[in-house]
């Protein structure tokens, strides 16, 4: 596997955390139009169109809650798949440094405090650890 196929390969989880964001939000904006403070009641009924968009808008807010779920499965099995991953490397603080990034999402720097090495030696360990789990990958 090539050093960016491996890269995307990590991002994996990332991207999916992404997707799961973007459609939560999509669905409390919905739900935000189903409430009832949008509705004036001491104003006269005017039917501006032939029916009801609520059930359509319902609709929405299921289907939208259904594919968060199973993006969250996905995450998880993605987390699971990676993690196996990246124990197979031989180098401890290569597995920590990409374990900690892209599983915890924890910033480089607090890697780095974490291994008791400075940024830029986590660093030459995270692109050691992607260029090494490239070759176990292949």
């Amino acid at each position: 596997m090539d050093l960016q196929a491996t890269y995307d390969y990590l991002m994996r989880i990332r991207k999916t955390e992404y997707a799961i964001k973007r459609k939560q939000l999509r669905c409390e904006e919905l739900r935000s139009c189903l409430l009832p403070g949008a509705i004036r009641y001491d104003l006269d009924k005017v039917q501006t169109s032939p029916r009801d968009k609520l059930p359509e808008i319902m609709a929405k807010v299921d289907e939208l809650e259904h594919q968060i779920e199973v993006l969250m499965q996905e995450k998880a099995m993605l987390i699971i798949e990676i993690g196996e991953a990246i124990e197979q490397l031989p180098d401890d603080n290569e597995k920590t440094v990409l374990t900690e990034f892209y599983i915890g999402r924890v910033s480089m720097k607090k890697v780095a405090a974490l291994i008791n090495y400075s940024p830029r030696r986590a660093y030459y360990f995270r692109k050691q650890g992607v260029i090494h789990l490239g070759e176990v990958l292949s």
